[in-house]
C-alpha cells in the first residue's frame, strides 16, 4: 500500500530515522516527559496502605492497563502512592528484563487508576503535555529504531537492565502537538483493525494461522514505525 507523504523533508544525523519531516523536531526524551522508575515491591506490610500493583507481565501482555486488568494486590507507603499511581496518559515501559528484546516494552495508561501503582522492574513515561502526548509516545516506544536504542543500552549477562540515564537521553522525533494526536488516531484505527485480523488469524489451525500471524505482526510494528518517523502524512488520513 502507498501512503501520502509530507512535501518536504529534511535530513538527520541519526541513521536509524534518516528524513523527518522538514517541521518536525529530534528531542531527548528528557525535554519533552518525566522519567520515573519504580521501587515498588510485591511484599505486602500491615503497616502500609493496601493498592493494586501494575507489574511487569501485565506490561508485557496488554497495551492498555485498565480498571478490568486483574492486578495483584499489594501495599505501599503514602509516598510511594503519591509518586506512583497511574494517571491518564501514563506510558509504562519494561525497564529490567531477562531478553534484551523484551527491554521498553510500552503500555498506555488510557484513564486514571486511584489504588493502582507501578510496580517494580517497570518505568512511568509521562508526558509534558505543552509539547508531548502520551498517547503518542506509547506508540513511539514500539517503533523501530526509537525502541532499538533501548535493546542497545540494555546491560547485564543474565538479566538485563536499563537504566534512568538511557531513559532520559534516548532520542524520540517531536511532531506538533496537533499531528501527534492525529497519528495517535490514525494508529489506533489502523491497530483495532490488525488486532481483528489477529483473532480470526490465530483461530487457523497450522501452519497458514503461524505464518500470517507473523506476517501481521511484522505489518503492525512496520506502520507504527513509518507513523512515527514521518514516513507517512497521516493528516491526510484522518481529516
Amino acid at each position: 500500500m502507498t501512503w501520502p507523504r509530507y512535501p518536504e523533508y529534511r535530513n538527520t544525523s541519526l541513521p536509524w530515522l534518516g528524513q523527518i519531516p522538514e517541521h518536525w523536531d529530534v528531542r531527548k526524551l528528557k525535554f519533552i516527559a518525566s522519567v520515573t522508575l519504580s521501587n515498588v515491591d510485591k511484599k505486602t506490610d500491615e503497616n502500609e496502605e493496601p493498592v493494586r500493583l501494575c507489574n511487569y507481565i501485565d506490561v508485557y501482555y496488554n497495551d492498555f492497563i485498565t480498571s478490568e486488568l486483574e492486578l495483584m494486590h499489594g501495599s505501599a507507603t503514602r509516598t510511594e502512592i503519591e509518586k506512583f499511581t497511574l494517571r491518564r496518559g501514563d506510558v509504562i515501559v519494561t525497564k529490567d528484563s531477562e531478553s534484551w528484546d523484551d527491554i521498553a516494552v510500552p503500555a498506555y495508561v488510557p484513564a486514571d487508576l486511584d489504588g493502582v501503582l507501578c510496580g517494580y522492574h517497570l518505568a512511568i513515561i509521562r508526558a509534558d503535555k505543552r509539547i508531548s502526548d502520551g498517547g503518542y509516545l506509547f506508540r513511539a516506544f514500539a517503533a523501530r529504531g526509537v525502541n532499538d536504542q533501548f535493546r542497545v543500552a540494555a546491560t547485564g549477562i543474565t538479566r538485563y537492565g536499563l537504566g534512568k540515564y538511557w531513559l532520559d537521553n534516548s532520542l524520540f522525533p517531536v511532531p506538533p502537538i496537533d499531528e501527534q494526536l492525529a497519528i495517535v488516531r490514525f494508529l489506533d484505527r489502523k491497530m483495532a483493525r490488525i488486532d481483528q485480523l489477529l483473532v480470526k488469524v490465530e483461530r487457523l489451525a497450522g501452519k497458514l494461522g503461524n505464518t500470517a500471524t507473523s506476517l501481521l505482526a511484522e505489518y503492525r510494528t512496520a506502520l507504527i514505525t513509518a507513523a512515527i518517523t514521518g514516513k507517512i502524512d497521516v493528516r491526510k488520513e484522518v481529516s
